[in-house]
């Protein structure tokens, strides 16, 4: 009989058996191996994939006067991130046989995103599901993988095969003296086969997997061990004995094994010790993980919040508590915990369980800056248990609610060519800005009031607007870099956007009016379903993302600057004016 532990709330969980002598590892005949069940019919696998809550996802910022880490030092919220989160696309966990599965882990390469799976209570079943990034307005599931009587913990991708870190029930699989598992599963061109290898290790369960150019390198919890693998033969070549492990990591030619109950141990590529890293005690229970950014180390370190350290030194740098919504305020405090953290160049992503996830950014100086948070409470209440970002993506696993894929929108493009040397901004931002005389500007602000523009203006820089509105009454609004509106612009006149911008809101193009977009612009907020209208002319040259509703009335005009701009509607279209040099795309 299978025991699982879980964290609060949450579907995704590591897993014991209480019944199994735990002896060392063997390795077992390629031709003992089980079937996996493939299924790669397209129209029910997408059946799973839906953009219904499509849309800009609001990063609450949560720390407006900044937060006290753990040593004293001050995590600083800044008003003007460089980067948006849309959510594009959930994917629903698999069903089989009656039993639904929980997302794990997410593993990317090349046009791939990888979903494990297992599955609650006394039974062993897991899956994979292979996901199709290539088009990350229109993310499609393309193969589900399901490995009957196995769970799958964690996952990573190893060239042309796919490393699946788990436990299998007892008896399934010949030889086997434990229930933890590394099932090595080909790869076809990216896609799964039928059958595997696999390498039984100590203990209950196998919870995370990793590789670099000689070896594999897996782990297992309770009285486990981390275990050093031949890539060829799946032979354990050393192997070495610390209980609790949760998350193993290669970075600068070494190896990180985070334990439960005994920090961080760097060991050589060939598993030979090189020092600890005391870290926050985390239970075996519960997901963690670890990630690197230059000199630094990041430790998801439970209701502890974020740990970050020095890696020469071991020392604690900060750690961060987590941020929690006035909504999430009579959430379980057990279900507020740091499960994963995911770093991407200098962004940082952290899953924290039931408050969702957190945004945070290493500066120039390598000071830590808070983004926001956002959790997906509204959407099904399901709880951040991993998160991985890579490229322009962030994916969170959120166990019963399956697969978050977000969109990154860049808003800090490179330097913007101004018409001009335009001097700072010196006026009030409490208040509305109208603009009564022309006017240019160079400069980041945020505005908390409504915008008013009846001259020609210029903006030079970042613009950040927390009003209901922003017209454009007459002259002509130029836009140079970034802008973001919480809510709604009116375009009665001409506005050009060079750069990057976003809406919360709609932006209605009335008769006289011109919006021309030369860069990217996204509308509308997650599930809000606005209704965004052109009546005038709107111009494109880059692309336009409607995650609401698009109606073009008869006097509507879009124009296409040439054959790679782009207008995709993820809402309801109405189109009853007139589209050039292109077509509009329709998510469905």
């Amino acid at each position: 009989m299978k025991q699982k532990f879980y964290l609060p709330l949450l579907a995704l969980s590591l897993t014991t058996i209480i019944s199994c002598n735990k002896n060392n590892d063997t390795i077992d005949d390629p031709k003992n191996n089980q079937s996996v069940v493939i299924d790669n019919n397209a129209s029910q696998l997408n059946a799973r994939l839906d953009h219904q809550n499509a849309g800009l996802l609001p990063l609450s910022n949560l720390l407006a006067s900044g937060k006290r880490a753990a040593n004293g030092s001050t995590v600083t919220a800044t008003q003007n991130p460089d980067f948006s989160l849309a959510l594009v696309a959930q994917v629903a966990p698999p069903d089989y046989e009656g039993n639904k599965l929980r997302a794990t882990h997410v593993a990317v390469s090349g046009n791939y995103a990888y979903v494990s799976y297992n599955t609650e209570g006394d039974r062993y079943l897991g899956g994979v599901d292979v996901i199709d990034i290539s088009d990350i307005n229109s993310p499609r599931l393309i193969v589900n993988a399901k490995l009957p009587n196995i769970d799958i913990s964690s996952l990573a991708v190893d060239g042309n095969s796919l490393l699946l870190a788990g436990a299998a029930d007892e008896g399934v699989l010949a030889k086997m003296t434990s229930p933890a598992v590394l099932i090595v599963l080909p790869l076809q061109n990216g896609l799964p086969t039928d059958a595997y290898r696999y390498t039984g290790l100590p203990s209950y369960v196998a919870t995370d997997v990793t590789f670099n150019n000689e070896s594999q390198y897996a782990v297992s919890g309770n009285a486990g061990a981390i275990s050093k693998i031949n890539k060829s033969s799946g032979a354990i070549e050393k192997s070495i004995t610390i209980a609790d492990l949760l998350s193993v990591r290669t970075y600068q030619n070494q190896v990180y094994v985070l334990s439960g109950t005994q920090g961080i141990k760097v060991v050589s590529n060939n598993l030979d010790p090189v020092k600890t890293i005391n870290v926050g005690q985390n239970p075996s229970s519960a997901k963690r993980t670890i990630d690197f950014y230059s000199s630094y180390l990041l430790a998801s370190e439970g209701a502890q919040g974020l740990g970050i350290y020095n890696i020469n030194t071991g020392a604690l740098d900060k750690r961060i508590s987590i941020p929690v919504s006035p909504d999430d305020s009579n959430m379980d405090p057990e279900d507020i915990v740091t499960n994963a953290v995911s770093t991407n160049e200098k962004r940082v992503f952290v899953a924290n369980g039931g408050a969702g996830i957190a945004a945070y950014q290493f500066d120039t100086q390598n000071n830590f800056n808070y983004i926001g948070s956002a959790s997906f409470n509204a959407i099904d209440n399901s709880s951040s248990n991993f998160v991985i970002s890579r490229d322009n993506y962030v994916f969170v696993a959120t166990g019963k609610g399956g697969l978050k894929i977000l969109k990154l929108i860049d808003l800090k493009p490179t330097t913007p060519s101004c018409n001009g040397t335009y001097p700072a901004f010196t006026g009030n931002t409490q208040a509305d800005l109208n603009v009564n005389n022309e006017a240019s500007y160079s400069d980041t602000k945020t505005f908390a009031s409504n915008v008013n523009i009846n001259r020609n203006f210029n903006w030079c820089g970042t613009l950040n607007i927390n009003g209901n509105s922003v017209n454009i009454n007459s002259g002509v609004f130029n836009m140079y870099g970034s802008i973001a509106l919480k809510q709604n612009i009116n375009v009665n006149s001409t506005m050009n956007l060079v750069g990057s911008g976003v809406i919360g809101g709609t932006f209605t193009v009335n008769g006289s009016g011109i919006l021309s977009v030369t860069g990217s612009l996204s509308q509308g907020t997650v599930g809000s379903k606005s209704t965004s209208f052109i009546n005038g002319k709107m111009v494109i040259d880059g692309e336009v993302v409607v995650y609401g509703n698009l109606t073009i009335n008869g006097s509507g005009k879009v124009e296409f600057a040439n054959s790679k701009s782009k207008l995709i509607v993820y809402g309801s279209l109405t189109n009853w004016g007139s589209v050039t040099n292109g077509t509009i795309t329709q998510v469905k």
